[in-house]
């Protein structure tokens, strides 16, 4: 180092402990300055500036530094799932070392969970957490430590072709490959542990990409928070991001879980028409009723015209066309149904211990949805279901409906998720009253089971502070 770096060394460790006087352009080092420091001191200096401004007592932790920490996951491994004892490996300069607080969990994990499937490499289940940012990678900029953060199930990282073009749920940070999904930790035999979906969640510490963490700058529960990460941000994106519910529009939604419970208080917040919702479970379709819904239909009761009532229920009050009325239509077009559809009932992955619809496999309910959405309308899949599903050429080809496939239900997670939040806060949506558990780690096979038993709705992993 010659004599010159030195003395800007000298002075970005001086910057670090020091106040800059703004008023002083003397006191700030210049844009060369800058370069001839190179990325370590500049962000020496980024992290002093960020400890002065948040009051913390260190700076942002970079990569390699966290190594050896111990910490407690549920891995699943082989046939078997337990809670283990494990060591933290170094971060990546893009990575977040998040100390969780709470995790959803979503009927799809409980595979994961409960299975007995074989795993090849020892893995920590679910998409989704939340918590407090104890360190970050030296190129991290979006979070900062002690910052409250989501950890979501869609990144969004605003530069690649799919976050450019309008379908940022399909971010290719989200693509098989999009980023390295390598052992974040050690069992105790040195085997190497891997995060689900580059995710993980259900475990002490989760290690994300910046690309899927959102700020929080909010007072509501953790657990709360932690819903957005997946089914409660879902269940309201189905009505405000691919085709936003309008005033007085009709809205049907297919399943009451903690998914269809959502879109059921969003369709409210959009200030919906009729909310008809299609629920076997009779606790679900009365709580659908204290959530806002209009009209709750058993799929059990009069299956062969459950599709003709829902069309009547969406008919306008006349059938006068040259008074804005309509007609029913005939044929394999019906031109009556909602405006909005929204799919959220999937498949039994296992016999649930309520009552359940009459079809395990989904694949009714899907093809129901699309019967009666509207011409022109929109139908959002939000389930997984099992097999393959057949429409009418003609119909499907003509009818124009929009059909959206539901990864994250659209969201784009950096601009969305703070208006779920706002709407939380303001109390437009209450996704505590879906909350119907808050587990700790040890008692992650329960809750699951619970949440595979359709007995209960919104299931949050939770964590000491």
């Amino acid at each position: 180092m010659n004599t010159r770096d030195k003395t800007l060394e000298t002075r970005a460790n001086d910057d670090i402990t020091a106040s800059t006087d703004a008023d002083d352009p003397g006191n700030a080092l210049s844009r060369r300055e800058m370069l001839v420091l190179g990325a370590t001191g500049a962000a020496a200096l980024a992290s002093g500036a960020q400890a002065q401004e948040t009051g913390a007592d260190a700076p942002a932790v970079a990569a390699g530094s966290v190594a050896g920490m111990p910490f407690r996951a549920y891995v699943r491994y082989g046939t078997e799932g337990s809670v283990e004892d494990l060591t933290l490996r170094d971060i990546k300069p893009t990575q977040v070392l998040v100390r969780s607080r709470g995790s959803c969990g979503c009927y799809t994990v409980t595979t994961s969970v409960l299975g007995d499937f074989p795993q090849q490499t020892p893995t920590i289940p679910n998409h989704s957490g939340m918590g407090i940012v104890e360190a970050v990678g030296e190129q991290v900029r979006r979070v900062r430590v002690g910052d409250r953060v989501l950890v979501s199930g869609t990144p969004w990282c605003g530069q690649c072709h799919q976050c450019l073009t309008g379908t940022p749920e399909w971010c290719n940070y989200l693509a098989p490959g999009g980023v390295p999904n390598d052992p974040i930790a050690d069992m105790a035999d040195g085997t190497g542990v891997i995060e689900a979906s580059v995710i993980g969640g259900l475990s002490e510490i989760v290690v994300a990409y910046e690309e899927y963490c959102v700020p929080i700058f909010s007072d509501l529960p953790d657990e709360q928070i932690a819903m957005l990460g997946d089914t409660g941000a879902v269940g309201v994106a189905a009505t405000s991001v691919y085709d936003p519910v309008q005033i007085g529009q009709n809205v049907v939604i297919f399943g009451a879980g903690p998914i269809g419970l959502a879109a059921v208080q969003g369709a409210r917040a959009q200030a919906a028409g009729r909310i008809i919702v299609v629920e076997p479970a009779r606790y679900r379709r009365e709580l659908a009723v204290e959530f806002g819904a209009t009209t709750v239909l058993d799929p059990n009761e009069d299956t062969d015209t459950l599709v003709d009532r829902i069309r009547e229920l969406c008919a306008p009050p006349t059938d006068r066309l040259d008074a804005g009325g309509q007609i029913a239509g005939r044929g394999l077009i019906s031109m009556r149904g909602a405006d909005l559809v929204v799919e959220a009932s999937g498949y039994d992955r296992y016999p649930p211990a309520v009552e359940t619809g009459p079809d395990t496999t989904g694949l009714l309910a899907l093809r129901q949805a699309w019967e009666v959405t509207a011409p022109g309308g929109s139908l959002v899949t939000l389930a997984v279901q099992q097999g393959d599903i057949a429409f009418p050429g003609s119909a499907f080809c003509l009818s124009g409906k929009r059909i959206y496939g539901g990864q994250m239900a659209g969201m784009n997670v950096m601009r969305d998720t703070a208006r779920f939040v706002t709407a939380m806060e303001n109390g437009s949506v209450d996704i505590g009253a879906i909350i119907t558990a808050t587990p700790s780690l040890e008692d992650v096979r329960p809750a699951f089971q619970g949440v595979a038993d359709r007995t209960e709705l919104g299931v949050v992993i939770t964590f000491p502070a």
